[in-house]
């Protein structure tokens, strides 16, 4: 889990960010627009502006048990930093939006079910935003990657909170949307994982859960989507099945069960970039009556007693409170326990597990860089259990960066950039 020396030069913008952003002026908006498309099998898609909601739910790592750290903030505030020749100039460059990013991230736009918000990218739009969303994670939002997205329909602005901690925000520009999705990347993170949550309105709480665990893990990254997954009635060629949307089959506005938008793309993106990263992908289930609390898999079936999904089992059933119980797809002392519910079908997985078509074919083996997380609502909520949820995560992947994070040791910068 080391990071390569490619990621160098990101690395110390992220590191100088605080530093370089902190002359700022007066009211700016900020971000830009972009065109339509068509394609299945591919990746990358576009999110949407989210507006600011209220109340705050976003914790700073403290601790085993995260706590609120920051101080809820009505509409962000939007400013533009005083213009710098250093080589934080990528950063100074772009509008900041101040406030709480986990409150903030409550507004993100997600089209509703059978609203038709969801229009599929074209294959050479989901090829040049995955290229370019790349670019962003190795080079930085330089002049080039910035007009890069714009010309996809995406903005960029940095995001700061009360404490100084600093992330990109890539989202759709102007006012019609395309129903692509929100991605947000951690100017400093801890820990090489990120968090998906494709179903973030429709699996109710994850939303909330995922700009949490982004914040207290100390997470590279959280792509969120911008499409409920019912919001088309075109139906998915991919394997796998569902009754969720009121009728038997997956929806191409579904972003985990769909390969050809920006939230794909995002995810290849960055596999591309941290190999060894591990990508959560986070969802809610009806426990009904059952003994499951959660159910964790690695993508596959396969019982593999060695599994990273045995190890977050073992560290959820470690922290949870009450009768009911996490169960892992790949424990074979957990056989008939987990439902199916075992995310074979998640098109970000099949990438992950290395299967032969994404969209068809189910992975054969797992790579270990890949979770898929289905909760009880109980999780999904704010009570111990959810808190349990972070803590396990934090357990199963260890900081191995320079950030800041639950349990890590932030590090300074130790040279200043070339």
């Amino acid at each position: 889990m080391s990071q390569s020396p490619l990621r160098t030069p990101l690395l110390c913008l992220l590191l100088l960010a605080a530093a370089c952003s902190s002359a700022v002026a007066g009211p700016i908006d900020a971000v830009s627009e972009a065109p339509d498309s068509q394609s299945p099998g591919s990746v990358v898609q576009a999110p949407t502006a989210p507006s600011a909601p209220s109340g705050d739910v976003s914790p700073t790592p403290t601790g085993s048990t995260p706590t609120t750290g920051e101080a809820p903030t009505g509409t962000p505030v939007v400013t533009a930093p005083a213009p710098s020749t250093s080589v934080c100039a990528p950063l100074s460059a772009l509008a900041t939006l101040q406030g709480n990013l986990t409150t903030w991230l409550l507004g993100a736009s997600i089209t509703a079910p059978n609203s038709g918000g969801f229009k599929e990218p074209g294959g050479t739009e989901l090829t040049a935003f995955e290229g370019t969303f790349r670019a962003l994670l190795t080079q930085g939002p330089t002049p080039q990657v910035v007009q890069d997205l714009g010309a996809l329909g995406y903005g960029v602005a940095t995001f700061r909170n009360t404490n100084g901690n600093a992330w990109l925000v890539v989202r759709e520009a102007g006012l019609l949307g395309r129903g692509g999705g929100t991605f947000i990347v951690n100017l400093s993170p801890a820990r090489n994982l990120w968090l998906e949550a494709p179903h973030a309105d429709s699996d109710e709480g994850t939303l909330r859960q995922t700009a949490e665990q982004l914040v207290t893990l100390g997470a590279r990254a959280l792509l969120l989507t911008g499409s409920n997954r019912c919001a088309v009635v075109a139906t998915s060629p991919c394997s796998g099945t569902t009754t969720v949307c009121g009728t038997k089959g997956l929806r191409i506005s579904d972003a985990a069960h769909y390969g050809n938008n920006f939230f794909t793309a995002a995810h290849r993106a960055l596999r591309d970039t941290y190999p060894d990263g591990i990508a959560v992908s986070v969802h809610g289930m009806d426990a009904g009556d059952g003994p499951e609390a959660a159910v964790v898999s690695d993508g596959t079936g396969v019982p593999r007693p060695e599994s990273l999904s045995v190890r977050l089992r073992d560290a959820l059933n470690t922290h949870l409170v009450g009768a009911r119980k996490a169960f892992s797809c790949n424990a074979p002392d957990d056989a008939g326990k987990h439902r199916d519910l075992c995310g074979t079908s998640n098109v970000q997985g099949r990438i992950d597990n290395g299967a032969a078509d994404a969209c068809f074919t189910e992975a054969a083996a797992a790579s270990d860089r890949f979770l898929h997380l289905e909760q009880s609502d109980t999780l999904r909520g704010t009570g111990a259990s959810s808190k349990a949820v972070i803590q396990a995560l934090a357990d199963t992947v260890p900081c191995s960066l320079t950030g800041s994070g639950l349990g890590c040791q932030a590090v300074a910068a130790q040279d200043p950039c070339p």
